[in-house]
C-alpha cells in the first residue's frame, strides 16, 4: 500500500517538476579562448525597474570555456551577461520562461562595452534586438563623426551649417528607424523599447522629432493588437493601473545595460590610493617627459569611450601639425583593454607621421599594463578622476596650463610663440 501510494504521489508530481523546469530559461555560454585566457567569472542579471537581480553566475578559464547559466522573468525581457574581467561589459539576451539558447562570444569585437551577438541559437528574439540597436548605433556612431568635424578649430560657419543639417537628418533617421521598428518587431520586449522612445519623443517634443499625431497614434493601435497578453503593454494605456509586480515603459531602455558604470561591485579597490601633493616632477615620471626638454609638450588622458575626449581629437591633431617643431603631443589612453584603443587610434589616425611633407609628432601609451590588468603607479598617482584631463609644459618642464581644450591649445601656443618672435 506505501508503494502505490509513494508511485501515486510521484505521479503526480510530476507536472509540478516539469512546471518548475519550464518556469525557468537557460543560457549555454561558450566563450572565445583569448577572453578565456583569464580564469574569471561571468555575471547573469538583470534590471526590472532601479532594481538588480543576479541570476546566476559562472567560472571560466582557458581550460573550461563552456557553461550554462539559468534564470527567471516575470515574462519576455532582457538579461545581461557581464565578463568580470577580460572581454565585453555587457552582452545583452532577450529571453522568456522555457527558451534554451545558445550562444558564442567571440573575440573579434573584444573591447567594445556593449557586444551584440549574432551566433546564437533558440532566441529570435534576441537577434531581432540586437539588430535593431546596431541600427541605432550606427548611425548614432555617424552623427558622433559629423559633431567632430562641426568642432574643428576654424571651421566656417557655413561649413557648421552644412554639417548641422546633416546632424539633423542623421537624428531624424533614428526616429523614423525607431517607428519602423515598433510598427513591424515581432519581439514584444524590443517592440515596446522602440514604441517608448517614439512615445516619449513625441509627447515632450512634439515638433522636434518629426512624428505626427495619427503616426504615433496608428503605431500604438498596432502595439496594443499585436502583443495585447504582454504585461508591461498596459504601461501604454495607464500607468496608474499597474500594480507592483507590472514595468512602466521607462524600464525598456538601453541604459539598463550600463550598470557597470554605477557598480563598485566588481571593482578593485584594495590599494591604497596616494594623498600626498602632487609634484611637477609626479607628472614628468608618468612618460619620461624630461625626453621632450625643449619643447613645449601637450599630455592628454583620454579613452575611446569618452565622447568629449573624442571631440576635442581633430584639433588636438591639427595643434601637433601646426607646430611640429615646437609641439609634442602625447596621448594617454585611459582603456582597460588595449583592441578598442587602437582600433579608435587608427581610425582617427592618432599617430606621428615623420615621413610626411610636413611630419609632426604624436606618441600613443596607454595607463594601463597589459601583464597585470591593473593601472600604472605612476599614472595612478595622479588620482585622475575624470577625464579629458590635459596639461601643457613649457620648454623648461614647467606645467603652465590645464585642462585647456584643443582649440584653446592652438590659440596659446600661437601667443607663446609670438612672444619667442616665431609667428
Amino acid at each position: 500500500m506505501r508503494k502505490n501510494i509513494f508511485f501515486l504521489l510521484m505521479f503526480l508530481s510530476m507536472p509540478l517538476f516539469t512546471t518548475m523546469a519550464q518556469e525557468r530559461f537557460s543560457i549555454k555560454l561558450t566563450v572565445d579562448s583569448a577572453i578565456a585566457s583569464q580564469p574569471q567569472q561571468v555575471y547573469l542579471y538583470s534590471q526590472v525597474e532601479r532594481e538588480m537581480q543576479l541570476h546566476d553566475s559562472i567560472s571560466i578559464d582557458s581550460v573550461h570555456r563552456q557553461g550554462t547559466l539559468h534564470g527567471t522573468v516575470p515574462y519576455e525581457y532582457n538579461v545581461n551577461l557581464m565578463f568580470s574581467r577580460r572581454g565585453p561589459a555587457i552582452v545583452p539576451v532577450v529571453v522568456k520562461n522555457g527558451d534554451e539558447m545558445k550562444i558564442h562570444v567571440g573575440d573579434e569585437d573584444e573591447g567594445f562595452s556593449i557586444r551584440y551577438i549574432d551566433k546564437v541559437e533558440g532566441s529570435p528574439s534576441t537577434l531581432e534586438y540586437v539588430r535593431y540597436y546596431q541600427q541605432m548605433d550606427s548611425i548614432s556612431d555617424l552623427n558622433r563623426k559629423v559633431y567632430r568635424q562641426m568642432q574643428r578649430y576654424g571651421i566656417t560657419e557655413q561649413e557648421a551649417d552644412s554639417l548641422g543639417k546633416i546632424r539633423n537628418k542623421l537624428e531624424m533617421a533614428k526616429e523614423r528607424l525607431s517607428l519602423h521598428y515598433a510598427n513591424t518587431g515581432k519581439s514584444p520586449y524590443g517592440v515596446l523599447g522602440a514604441a517608448a522612445r517614439v512615445y516619449g519623443s513625441h509627447r515632450l517634443n512634439p515638433s522636434m522629432h518629426g512624428y505626427t499625431e495619427k503616426e504615433v497614434d496608428q503605431m500604438m493601435h498596432s502595439v496594443l493588437k499585436r502583443f495585447r497578453y504582454y504585461p508591461p503593454i498596459q504601461a501604454f494605456v495607464n500607468d496608474s493601473v499597474l500594480g507592483r509586480n507590472y514595468m512602466s515603459a521607462e524600464s525598456f531602455a538601453i541604459n539598463s545595460m550600463l550598470w557597470k558604470r554605477y557598480s563598485r561591485r566588481f571593482f578593485d579597490e584594495t590599494e591604497d590610493s596616494i594623498v600626498r601633493p602632487l609634484k611637477v616632477g609626479d607628472y614628468m615620471n608618468v612618460l619620461h617627459l624630461n625626453d621632450y626638454r625643449g619643447q613645449y609638450l601637450y599630455v592628454d588622458f583620454w579613452a575611446s569611450w569618452c565622447e568629449p575626449c573624442l571631440q576635442q581629437m581633430p584639433n588636438i591633431k591639427m595643434a601637433a601639425q601646426m607646430f611640429p617643431e615646437d609641439l609634442v603631443v602625447v596621448l594617454v589612453s585611459m582603456d582597460k583593454e588595449s583592441k578598442q584603443w587602437w582600433k579608435t587610434v587608427k581610425e582617427l589616425d592618432l599617430r606621428s607621421h615623420p615621413k610626411d611633407e610636413h611630419p609632426y609628432e604624436i606618441q600613443n601609451l596607454r595607463a594601463f599594463n597589459d601583464n597585470t590588468g591593473k593601472m600604472r603607479p605612476e599614472v595612478k598617482r595622479l588620482d585622475i578622476r575624470t577625464i579629458p584631463h590635459n596639461y601643457l609644459v613649457d620648454r623648461t618642464g614647467r606645467i603652465i596650463a590645464k585642462n585647456i581644450s584643443g582649440s584653446l591649445l592652438i590659440d596659446r601656443m600661437k601667443e607663446l610663440l609670438k612672444k619667442e618672435g616665431k609667428q
